[in-house]
């Protein structure tokens, strides 16, 4: 591996986006129908606009700028060094009458100062997308005292648990939308059971020259690619222990407009959790296990059984002292394909879910990802006052399978002889609110050391460690 040194990083300030709250806005965990952010201080546009209180509009503007140095993708036309201009602004109007709600949201996703030596794809660019545009019906004690459900239909974003499997998008510039049907039911202990059935809207467009133009085209869905699941979440399953389980199902089908990985995948699952409070110790503990039918890319014609897995554990310590320290131990490990000759894949598909609370930034970077993955490593957050937090990050990453791909860089030895090292990554951030409920910074900075793997690996970059850093600002509105 090679040797740790401090990293030579390069960003610029810019004024716009991420706060220092998640701002997911998808379809809540409670049986409360999607709302707008309402943050509690100020400057609001819906109180500028001296809008009735059925109607509340809202919007932020986010600009990020990262820097890369030691491009580890595989690719021959990746440069050995990247920088981009994210830019990804929301106007959303809610509609609540009575028991009858609607939602529209527009997000426009935009990216300026790549090339065609840079990482670039639908992940980034999505510009002008109505990415939520919904109607819904929520009552309140239709079977029980207290008890509260909704159903949406339309397009809509939405988030699943601790979000590993199903997300609305935060860092990323893009999110994951699905068209159909969602319903939420909850009680009045915050018990609660989720049922969906959608579409997974498609990003367009897909090709390279359209994303560097930031060309605009309408999003799809599309009949041969369905997804369907099932929710439920007990607040209380033993004291101070939140209890969920899961399953999920994605059904894709080639057809000669659409390529796809042809899956037939059911996820099912379950998650504890423990929250973290002051002088105590918490905990998370979530297994998934995926089994159906894939291929190993959407160029082939081979259907394979689909047999995988993946576990996530977690404990800390929240301290009683100032800056409010907690300590926390984080392993992953997510199987990957130990044959390419046996009729099985058994890579873990993290489906719709989101990485980079855990796995360091995206982006540019986005170098751990939930697939042929074992990662043990720790995290320590403080808050040295209000509205400002510093946290840092070092994680150990191995490949589950030294014969399968590392799946963010492309990089395979379908020998296995250049070993299972992947290297360590290590992260710093802190995050800012300039002015409460308008302004947050957002910086960060990201060194992954180089191990035996990408070292050594046929088609590795040979570029050794990488360097990252980023800063952002978020507006909201």
């Amino acid at each position: 591996m090679t040797r740790p040194s401090l990293p030579c990083l390069a960003a610029a300030l810019l004024f716009a986006s991420p706060a220092l709250a998640r701002q997911t806005q998808g379809t809540p965990t409670a049986a409360t129908p999607p709302k707008a952010a309402k943050p509690a201080e100020g400057w609001r546009l819906q109180k500028a606009l001296a809008l009735p209180e059925w109607l509340t509009v809202s919007g932020t503007q986010r600009s990020r700028f990262e820097v890369l140095d030691g491009q580890f993708r595989s690719a021959a036309n990746f440069d050995g060094s990247d920088h981009l201009f994210a830019l990804r602004t929301t106007l959303r109007a809610d509609v609540k009458l009575e028991r009858f709600l609607a939602t529209a949201e527009l997000m426009d996703s935009r990216q300026y100062e790549a090339d065609r030596g840079s990482a670039l794809d639908t992940t980034t660019v999505n510009a002008a997308e109505m990415v939520q545009a919904f109607v819904g019906w929520e009552t309140k004690g239709p079977w029980t005292e207290g008890d509260k459900a909704s159903v949406i239909l339309g397009r809509h974003t939405m988030d699943l648990g601790n979000r590993r499997l199903v997300a609305r998008n935060d860092f990323r510039n893009t999110t994951n939308t699905f068209d159909g049907a969602n319903f939420l039911w909850e009680d009045a202990s915050k018990n609660s059971l989720r049922a969906f059935f959608t579409l997974p809207v498609r990003r367009l467009p897909g090709d390279f020259d359209s994303l560097l133009d930031n060309d605009v085209e309408l999003d799809d869905s599309d009949t041969h690619v369905q997804f369907w699941g099932l929710y439920g979440t007990l607040a209380e399953l033993v004291p101070g222990v939140q209890g969920e389980l899961y399953w999920l199902h994605l059904k894709e089908q080639d057809t000669a407009g659409l390529a796809t990985a042809n899956r037939a995948l059911t996820t099912t699952g379950a998650r504890l959790l423990k929250k973290p409070a002051k002088s105590q110790f918490d905990f998370e503990l979530e297994s998934a296990f995926q089994f159906g039918e894939s291929r190993t890319s959407t160029t082939s014609n081979t259907d394979l059984d689909h047999l995988a897995f993946f576990h996530h554990a977690e404990a800390g310590y929240t301290f009683d002292a100032g800056w409010k320290p907690r300590l926390a131990l984080q392993f992953d490990y997510a199987s990957g394909d130990s044959s390419n000759s046996d009729g099985e894949n058994n890579r873990f598909d993290t489906l719709y879910g989101a990485r980079r609370w855990e796995f360091g930034p995206t982006g540019i970077l986005g170098a751990l990802a939930r697939a042929n993955l074992v990662s043990p490593g720790w995290r320590v957050t403080v808050v040295p006052k209000e509205g400002v937090d510093f946290m840092f990050a070092h994680r150990l990453a191995y490949l589950a399978s030294a014969t399968d791909a590392y799946t963010p860089g492309g990089v395979r030895d379908a020998t296995g002889n250049s070993g299972d090292e992947i290297g360590q990554l290590v992260e710093a951030r802190v995050r800012w609110t300039l002015i409460p409920g308008n302004l947050a910074l957002d910086f960060g900075v990201a060194h992954l050391f180089a191990g035996e793997f990408l070292d050594n690996a046929p088609n590795a970059s040979g570029n050794g460690d990488t360097n990252y850093a980023y800063v952002q600002t978020l507006l909201t509105f």
